[in-house]
């Protein structure tokens, strides 16, 4: 029903062609093509690994080539996002602050019940007592269950305001600088590039043909065009594949696509 990248009949969302360029062999002779899927899985992995380093470097350069002007809009954003997330901080700490004292007092509501627990007269003072003790107990415990939330997502907050400011800080540092500097650092990116286009190049032929060429394909229609999984869910798309593709995948005897991203899917 799903096909495989190395074996069975084409599938209803591929052509025939795309199917035969699908099958990878395991041992196939001669070159490159003699690598067992497990020594390919490395390969592919890191020509996966240069094309999101190229991918990053290109939205990097089209960025600068855009000219000063959307680097200050991107430093204005920055300081936008770092202004919302510091004002969103201190608003969870002020909350923190009056549930902390929202306990503080219920504290002391809950001894008020226990003395009036230990001066009942009868059953039914007792009883009612008793409820308004486990009450104020279920209210503490819930209060500290906001804290510890509040708590976490405060934490995250925090880690995405110093990330933002880290890179507020260092585009800002660039701006300030001259035209001649930020040309410079567009060529020093170009040059990054080129090695990278290189090492690609080098990395494209230890693969097999066949698999090279899947792989080409399925990048056209998105970024990354491999996925693994450990556990049967694909780490694309985070769905389970089916269990019998995954215990194929398993004997590492050839790569499977996702039924869902179609990413060349391996174990």
């Amino acid at each position: 029903f799903f096909g495989t990248l190395s074996s069975g009949a084409p599938t209803p969302l591929e052509s025939p062609l795309e199917n035969v360029l699908a099958r990878v062999s395991p041992h196939p002779p001669g070159g490159c093509l003699s690598l067992s899927i497990v020594e390919q899985i490395p390969h592919l992995e890191a020509l996966s690994d240069l094309d999101e380093r190229i991918r990053t470097l290109d939205e990097d350069l089209a960025v600068r080539r855009g000219g000063l002007s959307a680097l200050k809009t991107e430093v204005e954003e920055l300081r936008r996002k770092v202004d919302e997330g510091k004002t969103s901080i201190i608003a969870m700490e002020k909350t923190k602050s009056e549930l902390m004292t929202e306990i503080r007092q219920m504290t002391v509501q809950i001894e008020k019940s226990r003395e009036k627990l230990g001066r009942s007269r009868n059953e039914r003072e007792s009883m009612a007592a008793q409820r308004e003790l486990e009450e104020l107990k279920k209210l503490v415990r819930d209060r500290e269950d906001e804290i510890e939330k509040l708590g976490a997502v405060s934490e995250q907050a925090k880690a995405s305001v110093n990330q933002s400011e880290t890179r507020h800080d260092a585009l800002s540092a660039e701006l300030a600088g001259t035209a001649e500097g930020a040309l410079q650092t567009v060529q020093d990116l170009d040059k990054q590039r080129e090695a990278l286009i290189v090492d690609r190049a080098a990395a494209a032929k230890r693969l097999p043909p066949l698999l090279y060429r899947r792989y080409e394909s399925i990048r056209a229609r998105r970024p990354k065009a491999i996925a693994k999984t450990s556990d049967g869910t694909c780490s694309g798309c985070n769905i389970s594949v089916p269990p019998m593709m995954f215990q194929k995948m398993l004997r590492l005897e050839e790569f499977e696509q996702c039924p869902q991203c179609k990413r060349i899917l391996y174990y």
